[in-house]
């Protein structure tokens, strides 16, 4: 279930104790000035230019990226078997086409990377229009086409950062040492604790 907004708003729809509060929590340190180092470097990007910034191995990186949206038809859906992204747009604005990846691809087959890709097609999917200041949240159920134009002409450049969250269904370290796995039901597709329901804040509603 994929979630679009500002970061103060999505920090109330999810578990204070998440992998997915980490990562919106990492946003806004970016925000708020508590990481110029990477500010820095998301400002002095080239047009196409992408940068990793590891911070816990594959478990939790960022993605610093600049780059001319794309119209549609040069765009394709994306999900990752394991990670959740957060992908924040710093200046500029793009569209993200999302769809349930399950309903649109049954049997998906991912590569060594743990990615799978496929063409967006002519059925209408759910679009998310993010502005700069704003995030998408996208579970790994979420497949996802970001980066695409809103169709005018002259579409400015956009500088976004994603943080890839590694298993984000896991809760941080209980006082244990050892993480607190969702609950599951047999037959089901895997839960997610670290979402707390949107009709918690009625200010905003999860985007399916």
């Amino acid at each position: 279930m994929a979630m679009h907004g500002k970061l103060e708003d999505l920090n109330h729809l999810v578990h204070p104790n998440s992998r997915l509060k980490r990562g919106l929590e990492l946003l806004q340190d970016c925000v708020t000035g508590r990481r110029p180092e990477i500010m820095n470097q998301i400002a002095s990007l080239a047009p196409g230019e992408t940068l990793r910034i590891p911070l816990e191995g594959d478990a939790l990186y960022l993605l610093v990226q600049c780059y001319q949206p794309r119209t549609r038809d040069q765009g394709r859906f994306e999900a990752h078997e394991r990670h959740t992204d957060l992908q924040f747009v710093w200046s500029g604005r793009e569209c993200i086409e999302v769809c349930d990846l399950h309903a649109s691809l049954p049997a998906a087959a991912y590569d060594k990377n743990g990615n799978v890709y496929f063409p967006l097609g002519n059925r209408a999917h759910s679009r998310l229009l993010v502005h700069a200041g704003e995030v998408a949240v996208l579970l790994p159920e979420d497949a996802h086409a970001p980066c695409l134009s809103l169709g005018g002409e002259g579409e400015e450049l956009v500088r976004k950062i994603v943080v890839k969250i590694r298993d984000a269904h896991l809760l941080e370290e209980t006082e244990t040492g050892h993480c607190k796995p969702a609950r599951e039901t047999p037959g089901t597709a895997r839960a997610t604790p670290a979402l707390v329901t949107a009709a918690s804040n009625p200010n905003r509603a999860a985007t399916r």
